[in-house]
């Protein structure tokens, strides 16, 4: 009896480190598997981002009232390529996959365009990456979840706090998407 009372205070600290050290590594885990599903995510929108200045400048000879939706894909494209941040990533995202669909709506005006074949060929590509993104997307948005409710949860959220771990946001549909139902 004498040996654990002598050794109690040592072993409850023990105990408690390594506690501690098995919510920080669950919790690093948890970041990093969301970080990685980003970065494979990332990948597929930068074939996206490599895709968008052929079909601008294909549909650029076609269209001439649509000139400032052209104009805004290219300056989402720029800025989306140019953060470093997830959620200001998913927010340019969000406005792009917004306004490829508007694009895509305009087309229909245009069967000279619809029927050219590079363009056919472009717009099977882009809706192979688009698929590719979805897929990479809910991968993403289940990370995120399992994440954020590991973090968020009590305790859990108390050492989420203290070793400065934050949620993430989610890819969502955009508010446009949800009126306008296109994503049902």
């Amino acid at each position: 009896m004498d040996f654990i009372n002598q050794y109690k205070i040592p072993i409850i600290i023990g105990v408690v480190v390594v506690i501690l050290i098995t919510i920080y590594n669950t919790m690093l885990k948890k970041r990093n598997k969301v970080k990685t599903a980003f970065s494979s995510l990332d990948v597929m929108l930068k074939k996206r981002y490599d895709l968008m200045p052929n079909l601008v400048s294909m549909v650029q000879k076609y269209m001439t009232h649509e000139s400032d939706l052209l104009t805004r894909l290219t300056e989402l494209r720029v800025k989306a390529q140019n953060t470093n941040s997830i959620d200001e990533s998913i927010e340019i995202n969000n406005q792009i996959d917004d306004t490829m669909r508007k694009l895509n709506v305009s087309v229909e005006g245009y069967p000279d365009l619809k029927s050219n074949q590079n363009f056919l060929h472009m717009q099977a590509v882009l809706n192979d990456v688009e698929e590719q993104i979805s897929a990479a997307r809910r991968t993403y948005n289940a990370h995120v979840e399992s994440y954020n409710n590991f973090v968020g949860m009590i305790p859990m959220n108390i050492f989420a706090f203290i070793f400065r771990f934050k949620q993430y946001k989610l890819f969502e549909i955009t508010e446009n998407e949800r009126k306008s139902k296109i994503w049902m």
